[in-house]
């Protein structure tokens, strides 16, 4: 319900508009009354109750709320939230922030009337029959003894009125668009230098790679140039031995070095806790450890390399502890030579 929407049926001359027939057009939200309440098509958002925008439930009470507005446009003669954006206008008025503005000379019936139209609360805006009571009353008082031009004359200040609230709201409205422009330029950036630092992060984790690599090629270069020492056996081998009993089992292979080891650099990273002023970009959200590739010396490589000592029980019961050997154990040896004694 708008005023565009309510058209006079018989013909008017000049101003005289009595006993005249009103017509309300542009149904293009009505429903029928006994089948729903709720629509989804969108209306003009300056004449939509709050319920209305944000859950399109049409009732009576919204009704009152979108007569609220015709009758505040018949009073000043103005268009509510002229020039304002119409998207600014639903959220206000959903969140419940959002009204036109009474002007402070506007008679205190005619104010009341349009606050009680306007109740955030449904359930406690009045009804028709209470609305028509009103305007009934206020046409018996002395409102209606004011003369034409003066009640024109108040028009006019009441539009200068609302003219100044609406250039009000326009100009916050521009500076909470220049907010959010700003927020989202700043946003953007952020965006962007984020993603410099985690290129640059990659990068650089690339190069450690690289260079760890380079350092590994050279260090098993180094050692491939070295012959390596190979213990003498202790003892002589002979295949018989293995005839014997147990004599396909072997000690395991022992005497295992770590020669080559990657590390962290024991050195402090510099490239965190750098300081930071407004000009220069923040540091790297994470730290990257300088690797080394090291080469031990026999005291630190000395530590065997291979299975862990804890094996099965069956595998060692009726044997004892056995040197570092290739081949059967020293027991077996003493066994063998004592046969052969005898």
């Amino acid at each position: 319900m708008k005023i565009v929407s309510v058209l006079i049926l018989e013909e008017a001359e000049g101003d005289d508009l009595t006993n005249k027939t009103l017509k309300i057009t542009d149904f293009g939200l009505a429903r029928e009354w006994h089948r729903t309440t709720k629509m989804s098509a969108a209306g003009t958002y300056a004449w939509m109750a709050p319920e209305v925008i944000k859950l399109s439930l049409f009732s009576k009470s919204s009704d009152v709320w979108s007569f609220g507005v015709l009758l505040w446009e018949l009073l000043t003669g103005e268009a509510p939230y002229r020039e304002i954006d119409g998207l600014a206008v639903a959220y206000g008025v959903a969140v419940n922030k959002l009204t036109l503005p009474i002007p402070s000379t506007c008679p205190e019936p005619f104010g009341k009337l349009l606050e009680d139209c306007w109740n955030s609360d449904a359930r406690s805006r009045p009804s028709f029959t209470s609305i028509l009571a009103q305007l009934v009353a206020i046409e018996q008082s002395s409102l209606f003894e004011m003369p034409l031009e003066s009640f024109h004359s108040l028009q006019e200040d009441w539009k200068l009125e609302i003219q100044d609230m609406f250039n009000e709201l326009r100009t916050k409205e521009k500076e909470l668009r220049s907010w959010e422009e700003e927020l989202s330029r700043a946003a953007a950036q952020q965006r962007n230098h984020e993603e410099v630092l985690r290129r640059r992060e990659q990068e650089l984790a690339e190069r450690e790679i690289d260079i760890v690599e380079r350092e590994l090629n050279i260090i098993m270069r180094q050692l491939y140039q070295e012959k390596p020492k190979v213990k003498k056996r202790k003892g002589n081998f002979k295949k018989s031995r293995l005839k014997l009993k147990d004599g396909n089992w072997i000690s395991l292979p022992s005497g295992f070095e770590h020669k080559i080891t990657v590390q962290a650099s024991p050195n402090v990273d510099k490239r965190k806790g750098q300081a930071t002023d407004g000009s220069s970009p923040p540091g790297s959200p994470s730290m990257i450890p300088r690797l080394r590739a090291i080469r031990l010396t026999p005291g630190e490589g000395s530590q065997t390399w291979g299975r862990s000592a804890v094996y099965k029980r069956e595998e060692f019961e009726g044997h004892k502890k056995k040197g570092r050997t290739w081949g059967p154990s020293s027991t077996q040896q003493k066994e063998r030579l004592g046969g052969e004694d005898r």
